[in-house]
């Protein structure tokens, strides 16, 4: 069940409360030993055949652009970082474990995967101040061989991450006008589990009363700059609280 966070609000004594999954400061999620792609030194460099997606084990939600909404709402609770510059992402769990890695550490078939895990463990990074972009691999990444010639597999990382940041650029832009017109509302979430509690915090919705508020100029706005289906998939993918509620006792 969802319920808006009050002030002053005390968990249960047997709840256990959750943040949404965070990287270091400095590192993207997942990101352990990122480096420029050199053709000196990744010149024979490339990726396991027989990789896994171990790697995303261990966290409860992975950022989503506005593009995945379509796909993502079918499976995932949509809400948005809890931050400075709110950004999408799709909710797996309350504990810091992907109920939806299988046991031989793939992706349940009936889901969907984020581009954010499928494009591990490349990245596309922008310098600061600068108009520059590199193409990184996390050289920490279990799939990762640092003798293996493929230049094919660099190609199609460079040309997927270069999908993705492009993406992410419009998913901003969202993001923005959302935090432009106070559309974002903190929540928290809670489960029962034979009587007690467990709640996900740190993340935000779109309001709807807020939403359905807009004067009809902004309305118009957001319908002229594509926004109001991401919007309409959001608040569809709320019916996904339930189903998680349920992937998540199984899996305990």
């Amino acid at each position: 069940a969802i319920a808006k966070e009050k002030k002053g609000d005390v968990p249960a004594k047997a709840a256990k409360v959750t943040p949404l999954t965070s990287a270091p400061p400095t590192l993207p999620l997942f990101f352990e030993k990122p480096a420029a792609l050199d053709s000196a030194r990744h010149a024979k460099a490339g990726l396991s055949s027989r990789a896994t997606l171990a790697f995303a084990r261990a966290c409860n939600s992975v950022p989503l652009n506005a593009i995945e909404f379509i796909e993502a709402a079918r499976c995932y609770p949509i809400v948005f970082s809890n931050e400075t510059d709110p950004f999408p992402v799709a909710v797996f769990g309350w504990d810091k474990t992907n109920p939806f890695i299988t046991g031989n550490e793939q992706w349940r078939e009936d889901c969907y995967i984020p581009a954010y895990v499928r494009q591990y463990p490349f990245t596309l990074f922008e310098a600061p101040n600068s108009d520059k972009m590199y193409l990184c691999v996390d050289e920490a990444a279990d799939s990762y061989i640092p003798e293996i010639s493929d230049t094919d597999a660099t190609k199609r990382a460079l040309e997927f991450a270069n999908a993705f940041y492009q993406h992410t650029r419009i998913t901003r832009a969202f993001c923005d006008d959302l935090k432009k017109h106070n559309l974002l509302s903190p929540y928290d979430a809670t489960m029962r589990v034979d009587g007690n509690e467990k709640h996900l915090k740190g993340f935000l919705m779109i309001n709807e009363t807020a939403f359905n508020a807009m004067s009809a100029e902004v309305f118009l706005e957001f319908r002229s700059k594509g926004w109001l289906p991401f919007i309409y998939l959001s608040f569809a993918s709320a019916i996904n609280w339930k189903r998680l509620m349920e992937t998540s006792k199984l899996a305990a």
